[in-house]
């Protein structure tokens, strides 16, 4: 009989345990084993990583409930709840701060589309394992604390953390990633690195290390090995989840999508377009007189303007700038530009950078 069957076993690591309870409790989901009982419709569950063998359990849907029973029960030997504070209070008093704070509701959406259903569960979570998130970015995380700050909520001890992929039991020798997504080696690296430069070289910054290991060539063995490690870091990894794979187009949708519905059509279809719409046809399809759509017209270009002046935006004003000279290098767009995109550059390109 499959072990998983019988549940854990007693000469298996905690990873181990943990795999098999997942995998059981899969199985009973997709065989509807649950049918019938308290916990149907079951839902979804989101799990971090929150510490060695701390799991996070985030969500108030009834498969939620079941995992969290499963842990607080003994069912995976070796793991305990990541704490939670005792509070229930919904998400949705993070909306409002947030959407003053931000200009928009796309923050407070991110974290209902991802399952939180309480401020509690946010304030634990990890700058790590929120960074990890599809259109996560430093400027949302920067705004959630700000807000639940504000509040009078947060853990100071939300430091580090992953997100727990489904069928993932995590590594025995797995170390938290560090508050910005730096990978635990490659911060170990750098330190020793940085060790190597104040000692050896008295350097003060990290201009210095940056000039004198490269050209190093006596650099101790230890030393050598973080400055590999550092130098085949990641750019993107830094940059953090703003404009993960070079995906331009979707940034400029992003933005375009932050202005209200017929605003966004006038500059689709007008403003931007390669093809302009007269304000006559816009005017019948929007039941408005001419004057109006000039009205909408403006007061979009002028929330555009507000938009776009946020940090997550900052690669569409440089491409705008690049774009404006000719001689100038930059990565190319990848294909499925939108076909308002060029004259929203040269239009970004007016503007302050």
């Amino acid at each position: 009989m499959d072990r998983s069957e019988t549940g854990p076993d007693d000469s298996e690591t905690p990873e181990q345990k943990l795999q098999v309870v997942v995998g059981q409790l899969s199985r009973a989901v997709a065989s509807s084993a649950y049918a019938g009982s308290k916990y149907e419709p079951l839902g979804r569950v989101l799990v971090f990583r929150s510490a060695a063998r701390s799991l996070h359990v985030v969500g108030d849907s009834p498969l939620a409930a079941e995992f969290r029973r499963l842990v607080t029960a003994g069912a995976v030997p070796g793991w305990d709840l990541h704490p939670v504070p005792a509070g229930r209070t919904p998400l949705d008093v993070l909306a409002g701060p947030l959407h003053r704070l931000s200009g928009s509701n796309r923050f407070c959406n991110l974290l209902e589309r991802e399952g939180f259903a309480y401020v509690e569960e946010v304030a634990v979570t990890s700058e790590g394992c929120l960074l990890e998130f599809r259109n996560s970015g430093p400027r949302f995380i920067t705004a959630v604390r700000q807000v639940i700050a504000d509040l009078g909520f947060g853990d100071p001890e939300a430091r580090t953390g992953r997100l727990l992929a489904p069928g993932d039991a995590g590594s025995a020798a797995a170390d938290p990633v560090p508050p910005a997504g730096l990978p635990a080696d490659a911060a170990g690296a750098l330190q020793v690195a940085a060790a190597w430069a104040v000692a050896e070289r008295g350097a003060r910054e990290l201009g210095d290390l940056l000039t004198l290991a490269p050209g190093a060539g006596d650099l101790p063995p230890d030393v050598a090995r973080g400055w590999d490690r550092i130098r085949r870091l990641s750019l993107q990894m830094l940059a953090g989840a703003a404009l993960a794979d070079g995906d331009l187009p979707r940034l400029a949708q992003e933005l375009i999508e932050e202005i209200e519905g017929r605003r966004r059509l006038i500059l689709t279809s007008r403003t931007f377009a390669p093809t302009r719409r007269t304000y006559d046809s816009l005017a019948a399809e929007l039941g408005v007189g001419r004057e109006r759509v000039r009205q909408l017209e403006a007061s979009a270009l002028h929330q555009l303007a507000g938009a776009v002046a946020h940090d997550r935006y900052r690669p569409l004003r440089w491409r705008a700038v690049s774009a404006a000279e000719p001689d100038r290098v930059h990565a190319a767009v990848i294909p499925g530009d939108p076909p308002w995109l060029g004259n929203m550059l040269s239009w970004l390109a007016g503007r302050p950078a």
